[in-house]
């Protein structure tokens, strides 16, 4: 591709191409390359097909492709996901939102929905996008959000004041280690529950995503329990705990918090079916 002679329709044609073998709809893959090369909307680039590209943006469209092909996520490419409905800014060394993990959010509005000033906790925020979600609709409740790594309390920082959002904090804390002499309505957590040796983890996601935010020991429920046993003792009389895990992990979680004085314990399915996020409410002897 020649600069300054190459217009929208060809360059969104030869990305497509370059693409083709790799990916199961490489012209949406490049549409939305080129949207965020271009800094356009993908109903400015359908509808001027036939204008040319700057140089800058053809040369950045071409390093999206280049990264693209060699199986970088396309969230930290444009730097960008969007979950609940909403856009969060990502970047390498913060986890990629999911959409399972939406659960977590529409469990904890169902618990804080009569109450106004919910103190809620974060556990491992990321980028900020499960307390941020919870915060965004529920404006009256006060959130701590918290992570180990500074790269993603600073993304989460960033998603904070892109969408406005006042009502979060945020601490660097390893689980629990920065929460002494706080307690909490609700304590939501999506921790790292890979088993250390999964043989079906995908490939770019090992290789592009943190492993901290991914791996959890030799079965991958080291941090499930860490949470489990600590929650206790950072949660208000009936307050709840709400995680996300492995769909195959719900049975452990629900004997572990049995053991540490949980009840009204729930699993509840993600969108594919699968047992993925389980709240049990602590009850103060």
């Amino acid at each position: 591709m020649k600069a300054n002679q190459v217009t929208i329709k060809q360059a969104l044609k030869e990305g497509s191409d370059f693409l083709d073998s790799d990916f199961p709809n490489p012209q949406n893959e490049a549409l939305i390359l080129l949207q965020y090369a271009a800094h356009r909307t993908k109903e400015y680039l359908l509808a001027h097909s036939e204008k040319n590209l700057s140089p800058e943006n053809l040369k950045r469209f071409q390093s999206f492709l280049d990264r693209r092909d060699k199986g970088e996520p396309l969230a930290y490419i444009t730097e960008e996901k969007e979950f609940w409905s909403l856009p969060f800014y990502v970047t390498q060394g913060v986890l990629i939102p999911r959409p399972e993990s939406e659960q977590l959010v529409e469990s904890t509005l169902e618990i804080v929905k009569n109450k106004a000033d919910a103190k809620i906790l974060d556990l491992g925020t990321g980028c900020g996008c499960i307390a941020l979600s919870i915060a965004k609709e529920k404006p009256s409740s006060q959130i701590v959000a918290c992570d180990i790594s500074d790269t993603c309390i600073n993304a989460a920082r960033t998603n904070a004041n892109n969408l406005g959002i006042q009502n979060v904090s945020f601490i660097r804390s390893h689980w629990f280690s920065a929460i002494e002499g706080q307690d909490f309505d609700i304590i939501v957590c999506n921790p790292p529950y890979i088993a250390e040796d999964d043989k079906n983890i995908e490939v770019n996601v090992e290789k592009f995503e943190p492993d901290i935010a991914l791996f959890s020991g030799e079965t991958g429920l080291d941090d499930l329990y860490h949470i489990i046993r600590e929650a206790p003792g950072y949660l208000t009389d009936s307050g709840s705990l709400i995680l996300e895990h492995g769909w195959e992990q719900s049975e452990n979680v629900q004997i572990e918090m049995q053991k540490n004085n949980f009840h009204d314990i729930s699993t509840l399915k993600d969108i594919q079916n699968h047992d993925r996020v389980t709240t049990g409410i602590q009850l103060k002897q």
